[in-house]
């Protein structure tokens, strides 16, 4: 696809060019007249006016697309794991109890060792989705957080810049399709955004005050939202805190009330991380001890050591992963038909004077480059997620690209043609053929995509009109190996390689036998991957999709037992996380609710009689389709392995 895309820009991008040339010797003059137009139809609005438009616009935008692309329901493994985190939030907990047999529960993000039961992530993001779960609308939560990105960045622009910058500048920031699909999704990155630009719009008020109390107000407002993007994302906070922390200590210097007002900055970002660091201790058990590293240990952290996948994270696959990061970025940030990076390099490199806000846009743009260089895991989705929270400096840098290229040019045609580039282009991705890449494409592409993930669960449950229920789901055949073998504290990424490359019959017997062996964990995960890879080299079974992909040994006999859990497939299966972001969780931090969904385990499932054996048994039935009504829960014993 990458190179599918290179190839359009190449014939697209010429015909860009081509027209916004033509379009200069013909009209000649009349371009000057027809920009200086639409220049005065952008500012007729008041600026409070304007701003309000377009935090309303990009809202209503991503509100739709969160239910056209994602039919309101969380996407990613991510997600579901936070909106299980945020149930726990709601029952009054911050960890849940974990069931006495995990593997029928545990996912790959979530941690649920020594009595704790709670997803890797920080508690910021589940806390913000359990608030759109009181409104049973957690789908709105981060279109509401970019209508308020998209106000702080006109605010933050037009105080740092000029008005028309910012009008621009914020044009194309509610134009990214990057922008607006990552908004409709429930990723942790969109209120990182809104924070982010939270403080920087009042980082600029600061810098402007005079008055010593607006001063502490305008830096209390920079540090509670620096504390909050702490909450949610300890990395990308550090970075912005830096950039503020820089521009501060460049300003305050013969200013004592400038220096008094950071002190209202500390005690108010204090206040969140306080929380923080109080949740970690909680659940983690260290202050300092984030989830992810609890979970998969210090591999997972930042620097350049062994990763959790066994692979050596090395400055060089750092500038690897950063590269990629740039190549994704041109493409998916605004999907024009030229790649989006030179536009910025452009627009950076035109300024013959870059002001000190410039400065601090573009030290915001390095130092998310440099921090996730330093991180070994490569972050998709909609772009380059990683690169989300400096956004706003990528589209200020390209809006401002072709009034400073053109300022440059002195041949009329040239300088028109060059203003008449970026506003062909955003035609062009919003009203052209749809092609590799445009916005209508890439969404499109997200509509058509893993429609499983996005099934209405809970609609399903009220039409059945399921109560007291245990729910068995069957997540195919890899899903269970992989949390069986997290049971045994084999980290996620390791499971994936062992189900990847050693025989599944193998691996499914190998761990059968360990039900009546004694050891630790660490002693009985050794044994039955020994035993596994005991039965020969093996293959990846063809013609599977990623979520049911297994090994097998070419020639290889299996028993009866790895008949059946091959065979159970065949029936359908569905992601089991999907299942557990919709798991009620009771008073006494334990699953229960009306209906308790369980991963299908076969024979095993007759562990769950002590705890639910209460309840009427039901097997999940996937649906056949989007058109497929057909009741989805089948009694226990009708059908099944």
């Amino acid at each position: 696809m990458v190179g599918a895309g290179g190839a359009e820009w190449e014939v697209r991008g010429l015909v860009v060019l081509a027209i916004a040339t033509g379009l200069a010797v013909v009209l000649g003059a009349r371009v000057d007249s027809i920009l200086a137009r639409a220049q005065a139809l952008l500012l007729r609005p008041p600026p409070r006016t304007f701003a309000l438009l377009m935090a309303v616009v990009t809202f209503a935008a991503a509100a739709f697309l969160a239910r056209y692309c994602f039919a309101g329901q969380p996407f990613t493994t991510d997600e579901m794991a936070q909106q299980w985190h945020a149930r726990i939030l709601l029952s009054g907990h911050l960890s849940a109890v974990p069931e006495a047999h995990r593997e029928f529960f545990n996912t790959a993000p979530v941690f649920d060792r020594d009595g704790r039961w709670f997803s890797q992530y920080p508690v910021g993001g589940p806390a913000l989705i359990a608030l759109g779960l009181l409104f049973d609308a957690a789908w709105l939560v981060n279109p509401l957080l970019v209508g308020l990105a998209t106000w702080s960045l006109y605010r933050f622009i037009a105080t740092a810049f000029d008005d028309l910058t910012a009008r621009i500048t914020t044009l194309l920031f509610g134009l990214s399709p990057m922008v607006l699909i990552m908004a409709a999704s429930q990723m942790n990155h969109v209120p990182v955004l809104s924070f982010t630009l939270l403080a920087l719009a009042s980082l600029a008020e600061w810098d402007r005050a005079d008055d010593p109390a607006r001063q502490r107000r305008h830096a209390a407002v920079v540090g509670l939202a620096l504390g909050l993007v702490a909450l949610v994302r300890p990395l990308d906070a550090a970075v912005v805190g830096a950039v503020v922390l820089g521009f501060e200590m460049w300003r305050a210097p013969g200013s004592r009330a400038r220096w008094r007002s950071l002190v209202a900055q500390v005690i108010a970002g204090a206040v969140p991380v306080a929380l923080l660091l109080w949740v970690n201790a909680r659940t983690t058990g260290s202050p300092f001890l984030f989830g992810y590293e609890a979970l998969n240990g210090p591999e997972h952290g930042l620097g350049f050591h062994v990763d959790p996948t066994g692979r050596m994270h090395t400055p060089e696959h750092g500038l690897v992963l950063i590269s990629g990061y740039l190549m994704r970025l041109s493409r998916y940030l605004f999907e024009w038909p030229l790649p989006g990076v030179p536009v910025v390099v452009a627009g950076l490199v035109a300024l013959s004077r870059p002001s000190r806000w410039d400065l601090v846009l573009a030290a915001l743009a390095a130092g998310f480059l440099g921090a996730y260089a330093a991180y070994w895991f490569d972050g998709f989705f909609a772009g380059p997620r990683f690169l989300f929270t400096a956004l706003p400096a990528f589209v200020y840098f390209a809006a401002r690209a072709p009034g400073a290229v053109a300022s440059a040019v002195r041949q009329p045609i040239a300088r028109r043609a060059i203003l008449l580039v970026v506003p062909l282009c955003v035609l062009a991705t919003w009203l052209g053929p749809y092609g590799v890449s445009s916005a209508r494409a890439r969404i499109a592409l997200f509509v058509d995509q893993r429609t499983k993930l996005k099934t209405d669960v809970e609609a399903q449950v009220e039409r059945a009109g399921l109560r007291n229920a245990l729910v068995l789901v069957n997540e195919g055949w890899r899903g269970r190996l992989l949390a069986r073998l997290r049971v045994l504290g084999v980290s996620q990424f390791r499971a994936d390689a062992i189900v990847t490359s050693v025989d599944a019959c193998g691996l499914e017997t190998a761990l059968d036998a360990e039900d009546s062996l004694s050891g630790t964990d660490a002693e009985r995960a050794e044994r039955v991957v020994r035993r596994a890879r005991a039965m020969g080299e093996a293959h990846a079974v063809e013609g599977l999709p990623a979520d049911r992909a297994i090994a097998l040994v070419p020639g290889s006999t299996p028993t009866p037992t790895c008949l059946g859990e091959f065979q159970g497939d065949t029936a359908g299966t569905m992601p089991y996380p999907l299942f557990l972001a919709r798991q009620r969780v009771d008073r006494d931090a334990r699953v229960g609710g009306e209906v308790v969904f369980a991963r299908d385990l076969g024979f095993r499932n007759e562990l769950l009689r002590d705890r639910f054996g209460g309840r009427a048994w039901y097997r999940y039935r996937p649906a056949q389709g989007l058109e497929d009504t057909t009741t989805a829960f089948v009694p226990y014993g009708a059908s099944g392995r």
